[in-house]
């Protein structure tokens, strides 16, 4: 059991280039954006792996939401364990 490396479309090549460094496979995680606004993560994930999240969150306002929603469907899918890594992270002032 690994690790396997979960990232949104808008940080995929950062992503590659850390799930290359670690040795880790690459999933992305699509969303489903609906005509209200709301977004709706899938995840790919095999039980007991631990996941790492890329996401850059430099428009923080609306990217936290799927990070959290992303964050929820791992653990359900059987994380067993989640990081975030985020080269950017608004509100940390």
């Amino acid at each position: 059991m690994g690790v396997r490396v979960h990232a949104f479309a808008d940080s995929l090549v950062f992503a590659r280039h850390l799930a290359q460094a670690l040795g880790a496979p690459l999933t992305l995680i699509a969303v489903t954006r609906f005509p209200d606004g709301e977004s709706l993560p899938h995840v790919a994930h095999r039980r007991g792996e631990a996941a790492i999240v890329v996401r850059s969150l430099h428009d923080p306002n609306a990217r936290v939401v799927e990070v959290l929603l992303a964050a929820d469907a791992l653990r359900r899918a059987g994380a067993r364990r989640l990081t975030l890594v985020a080269p950017y992270l608004g509100y940390m002032r």
